[in-house]
Formats: structure tokens, C-alpha cells, sequence
């Protein structure tokens, strides 16, 4: 039923691919033959495993961006070729391992700040690789990194072929018109028809855009050849005909080499572990989009196994590592493709295409091929996130991300300077660094009661408005308790307390953010609470939930052989900021201490109305409501009190 979708979408796409891969393979710095070869295996075996109808897997641009990182020190294309098909090999195995671990987690360390800048970084060495092609350098030597490919350039500069600056200049140019066709007619046919009979035609034609420029291209370097096939600029050259050729990628002559002198291999290992991660987060990332969009589900685990093995198997027919495309599995959902059958149509095109059509890519510019990778790279290029979190670094007091915009430019420049590997791994060192500096030392804040807000808690800092009371300090911790953050817990607690303008008597303490306790944060409690009650400094917890709760009350609401009376005095624990401060102002107010706020409240009766009624661990939601307002109200609660109490504590005996 949905064969002849699968059939026309799995054509179109495959076109479309055949030419993408053409691309990356250069990117990647190896023959482009290979670019094809990733799209005939690598497909048919996530056809078959995969849980993605929509994922469209051949080669891809940023996996490019990683393999010719790790490739750049070998100076023979052909042992780069070689030693690409090894590092499909190692990062399909990283994957493979990873899915039947069920490791797909491990992709979440890399956050969207570092994937940004690691991708404008890689960008931009690109752009630098493809000038060679696009000025039709022929003898300019190898470059190694940024600054020495950059000298590499300038050295060559004199040998520019001016014909192929132009056609690569021109291709760009109608690159980007075609880009607009697509903008146009996508916006168009998006609205009510009738429409025009050209239109989609024209979508269909401005997706196959790549297709397009080859054609044009190829056909001006065939015309203007001169003779015996002599062509006036760079062009691809002979490409071997037939389909890929089974070679285990570690019998290769430059992969023995490596595997036998361990020239580079622990750079190569970690590099396809790099190369693993992020191929698997690219295709993972645009199959979930699609997967949202259609209403359907996908397994990350499985979809890690899946493109590991892909990657494995087409190692050994000459394969690139394998990724998805969000260009091309947008486009598989937009031509109607229903299931995988689209991914084996696209072996048949791509096979029949290797071995019948290579001749002609014979005529195929290098120019033009260089304004393909050119044209697409300039929109990896996302400058626009760094300016975002720039310009969000300014407020740092009112949540400014300082932190991001540190890991975009350390991913961005590292990525260039010293290469992808290192660009990636101190990005992510300095993301792991802080994530165990949130753990050890979360934010803990002052409170102040917001009136016009319904007199809710809110941070002193950020609220100056807010209405704080003498003898009561309110603090808010933001973070695990545990043996990470104890000493940082007590050292700020302390902190805030002495350096208090008045003198504290009563610390009222927010668990809220809290959702768990060890023991090494249970007996800096117990420590803490001590050292207050000799200072006649008590203390009221609220917002604890769940767990945090229990603990408490195992720990803190029961006397033990320490201390006759328990360490926390409070009639419930279930209770929120405002009871927590209602009770403090009573408890100072027994104390004899005046509290100097408008409207104060005497509250008195409630504790006994509490311990008579709901017992030691009654529910303290409702102490706000039951507090008098009025002094004749007072009185009178305070005589129920008193009543109250006798009554429980007769019951008791």
C-alpha cells in the first residue's frame, strides 16, 4: 500500500544523497568514491534494524567535519581514505557497545552550547579546506591545522584558476537562488489554493538543487575540454566503476601501518568515540523531530545498535561512518515515505549509479563541488547563538547565562586551533566541572515576603521589596543535601547569620528544593542544631517533602541520648515558609521579644490547638487561617489554648 511512496521519495532522495555524499566525502579529505560508498550498505542495514521510517542514513556533514579532523595528520589521500574506513569501524563498535548497554544517555553531555560552537568551529575549518578546490589549487601542499593551512594558502595563492573561481562563484550563486525558489514555493503552496501547476515542480526542483548544479556544471567542463579529455579546470578525475569492493577495513595497507606501529591509534580511538556520539546525536536528534511530528515512537537504544552496526558493516565495503541528514529526513517526510523501503530503494539508484554514471562524474568540477560544501556549510555557521548568549550574560543577577556562552567559545576555539577532539573534550571537561560545582556548592538565598504578590517567599536579592522580620532569618536551599555540599551548607548558613544586621534568634530554613538527605548531611544537621541550641538560636525547617520529611522527623523531632528535647521544636513539619514565620513570630513573642512589623498577628493557641487536635506531626497548611486577628479574638484563643492543652496533655497521661 504505501510501495509507490517509498518508491518515488526512496529515488528522489537517493539523487539527492548521491551528490550530498559526493560532498562529504570531500570534507572529509578522502576520495570522493567513498562519499556513494556510505550510502549502499550503511542504509540497508538500518533498514533492516532501525526504528525510524523517516531516517535518512549515508554520510553527513558534521560526522565530515570529525573524520577530517582525525585524518588531517595523514598527508596521502588514499591512506586517509584507508584509515576513514578504520575509523568507521571503531566508532560503529563504540556504538554498538553503547546500544546494548543502553548508553544512549551519554549524548546528553553534549548541551547545545557545545554542539553550537563545535559546529561553527568545525565550519569554519571547512570553509578554510575548500578554498583550495574553489580557487583550483592544484600543487598547493598539506596543511596541518588552522594556522599552517591558512599559510598553506597564501603560499598558493598565485597558482588561482581563474575559470573555476568564476564557475564556483557562479554555482554559489545559483545555489542561493534556488534556495529561494525553496523558501518561496514552500511558503506558498502552505497557504490556500488553488495553486499555480508550476509550483511544485519547482519545490521539487529547488530540493534537488545539488543535483541541478552538478548537471550544469559537469556539462560546461565537458564542453569546454579540450582534446584528449584535457579540461581547462580542476575536475574530480577518474572514479572506479562497479560497486564497493568487500576489504576488511583493518587488513588495509595504511590501517596495518597504524595498527602495528600505534602511530596515532589512542587519537584514533578516542576520535571515534567522539565521531560515535556525535553521528548518533545528529541522526537520533532528526529522527525524534519526525518521530513527534508523525505521532510515532523511537528507541534510542536501539536506534545507538542500529547505526553502530551500519557503520560496522559498511567499514568493510569502503564506507564513511554513517549519519542522518535533517535536510534529507525532512524531505523523506515531505515526498509522502511511509517506511524503509525508501532506504533500500536508495541502494538501487545509488548501485545502479556506481556502476553505470561514473564516467560522466569524471567531468564533475572541483569548484563546483566546493560550492556545494561551501553554500551548506554557511548555514552550520551559528554566530546567532553565541550573540544570544552573549547579550543573556549582561543580567547575570537576573539568570544570565555566563556558563553557556563559556563553553560555546571554548568549543569554538579550541575546535580550530587545536582541533575537534580537544575542542569537544574541554568543552565537555568544563561542563562536567561545573555540574559537580552546582553539586557541591548550590545557590542558598535570603527570603523576603513579596505583599503584592499574596505575601509569597522570594529571593532578597533579585525582590529588595521584600519585607524580611528582626530576630528571624529566612533561608532557601537550592540543591541536593548532601555529603558534597554539607560543609558548604553550614559554612553559608552561618555565614548569613552572623553577618545578619539583627540578631538572629530564629532560623527558619526552606527543604523545598531539597529532595534528599545522606548521612553525612543528617549529622551536619545534627551537629549544626546543636551548636545553636547553645547559642539559644532555634530553628523551624518547612517545605520539606516526601523522604526529606521522614528523615526529619526520625532524626530531629524525637529527644535521643544526647539531648532531652528534640533538636527541632516544631509542632508539624508539613508546613510552608509563612506558617514556619507565623510560628517563629510567636515563639519570639513568648520569648518577649516585640516584633517591630505592621500588622502583626498574636498567634498564640495554635501550637496548643495543633498538639491537642493532629498530634506532633499534624499538618501545619492550615496555621495561617487559624490565627487571630483582633485583640479580643487573641484572648480568647489564648484561653482555648491553654484548654486545649490540659486536654492533650490529661489524654497523654
Amino acid at each position: 500500500q504505501d510501495f509507490f511512496y517509498d518508491f518515488i521519495g526512496g529515488a528522489t532522495i537517493a539523487l539527492i544523497c548521491l551528490v550530498q555524499t559526493l560532498a562529504h566525502a570531500a570534507i572529509a579529505t578522502t576520495n570522493v568514491i567513498q562519499g556513494p560508498y556510505c550510502a549502499f550498505v550503511p542504509p540497508f542495514v538500518y533498514a533492516m534494524l532501525g526504528t525510524s521510517p523517516h531516517a535518512s542514513i549515508s554520510s553527513g556533514a558534521i560526522a565530515a567535519i570529525l573524520i577530517a579532523d582525525q585524518l588531517q595528520y595523514f598527508h596521502d589521500i588514499n591512506e586517509r581514505t584507508e584509515l576513514a574506513s578504520l575509523l568507521a569501524l571503531i566508532s560503529g563498535m563504540w556504538l554498538v557497545t553503547m546500544g546494548l548497554c543502553k548508553a544512549a544517555y551519554l549524548v546528553r553531555f553534549l548541551s547545545q552550547s557545545l554542539i553550537s560552537g563545535f559546529v561553527t568551529g568545525g565550519s569554519v575549518l571547512i570553509i578554510e579546506g575548500q578554498l583550495k578546490n574553489l580557487l583550483g589549487l592544484v600543487n598547493m601542499r598539506h596543511g596541518v591545522g588552522f594556522i599552517d593551512t591558512g599559510m598553506a594558502l597564501w603560499d598558493a595563492l598565485p597558482q588561482t584558476n581563474v575559470v573555476g573561481l568564476v564557475l564556483g562563484l557562479s554555482m554559489m550563486g545559483v545555489l542561493q537562488l534556488m534556495m529561494w525558489l525553496k523558501k518561496y514555493t514552500t511558503a506558498a503552496l502552505k497557504k490556500q489554493g488553488p495553486h499555480p501547476s508550476w509550483m511544485k515542480p519547482a519545490k521539487l526542483l529547488s530540493e534537488m538543487k545539488e543535483l541541478v548544479l552538478v548537471a550544469i556544471s559537469t556539462t560546461f567542463a565537458y564542453v569546454t575540454a579540450q582534446m584528449y579529455g584535457e579540461t581547462i579546470l580542476p575536475v574530480v578525475g577518474e572514479i572506479p566503476p562497479g560497486l564497493p569492493p568487500f576489504k576488511p577495513p583493518y587488513d588495509l595497507p595504511a590501517s596495518r601501518t597504524m595498527l602495528e606501529t600505534h602511530y596515532r591509534l589512542q587519537e584514533f580511538i578516542m576520535g571515534g568515540f567522539l565521531v560515535a556520539l556525535t553521528s548518533f546525536l545528529t541522526t537520533y536528534a532528526t529522527s525524534k523531530k519526525q518521530a513527534l511530528h508523525h505521532g510515532y515512537q523511537i528507541d534510542a537504544s536501539q536506534e545507538m545498535f542500529a547505526l553502530g552496526m551500519a557503520g560496522t558493516c559498511g567499514s568493510f565495503f569502503g564506507s564513511l561512518t554513517p549519519s542522518g541528514s535533517l535536510s534529507r529526513t525532512s524531505l523523506a517526510s515531505e515526498v509522502g515515505v511511509k517506511t524503509q523501503m525508501s532506504g533500500l530503494m536508495k541502494i538501487v539508484v545509488v548501485g545502479t549509479s556506481l556502476s553505470f554514471l561514473t564516467p560522466v562524474l569524471y567531468y564533475l568540477p572541483k569548484a563546483a563541488l566546493a560550492a556545494i560544501i561551501l553554500r551548506s556549510t554557511w548555514t552550520l555557521v551559528d554566530f546567532k547563538t553565541a550573540r544570544e548568549l552573549w547579550n543573556a550574560w549582561k543580567p547575570s543577577k537576573l539568570g544570565g547565562m555566563k556558563r553557556d556562552a563559556v563553553v560555546w567559545w571554548i568549543s569554538f576555539f579550541l575546535t580550530i586551533f587545536l582541533g575537534v577532539l580537544y575542542g569537544i573534550g574541554s568543552a565537555v571537561l568544563f561542563s562536567l566541572l561545573m555540574i559537580v560545582r552546582d553539586a557541591a556548592m548550590p545557590r542558598v538565598v535570603t527570603l523576603g515576603q513579596i505583599e503584592s504578590l499574596g505575601n509569597i517567599w522570594r529571593d532578597s536579592e533579585v525582590w529588595s521589596e521584600g519585607r524580611t522580620f528582626p530576630g528571624i532569618l529566612v533561608i532557601e536551599f537550592r540543591g541536593p543535601l548532601s555529603f558534597a555540599s554539607a560543609d558548604w551548607f553550614q559554612e553559608e548558613l552561618e555565614r548569613k547569620r552572623l553577618s545578619s544586621p539583627d540578631q538572629v534568634e530564629i532560623m527558619v530554613l526552606s527543604f523545598g528544593s531539597v529532595h534528599d538527605l545522606d548521612k553525612t548531611a543528617i549529622e551536619m544537621l545534627r551537629e549544626l542544631l546543636t551548636e545553636w541550641r547553645q547559642r539559644n538560636v532555634s530553628c523551624i525547617i518547612a517545605d520539606a517533602k516526601s523522604r526529606v520529611r521522614l528523615l526529619l522527623e526520625q532524626y530531629f523531632a524525637k529527644a535521643d541520648k544526647k539531648n532531652k528535647a528534640p533538636l527541632l521544636d516544631q509542632p508539624a513539619f508539613m508546613i510552608s515558609v509563612d506558617d514556619a514565620v507565623q510560628l517563629a513570630k510567636r515563639m519570639l513573642s513568648k520569648r518577649g521579644r516585640q516584633i517591630s512589623c505592621y500588622n502583626a498577628r498574636d498567634d498564640s493557641g495554635i501550637e496548643a490547638r495543633l498538639r491537642g487536635s493532629q498530634g506532633w506531626r499534624g499538618s501545619g497548611a492550615n496555621l495561617a487561617a487559624a490565627a487571630p486577628r483582633t485583640g479580643q479574638e487573641s484572648a480568647s484563643a489564648m484561653e482555648q489554648g491553654r484548654s486545649d492543652w490540659q486536654r492533650a496533655n490529661s489524654t497523654e497521661k
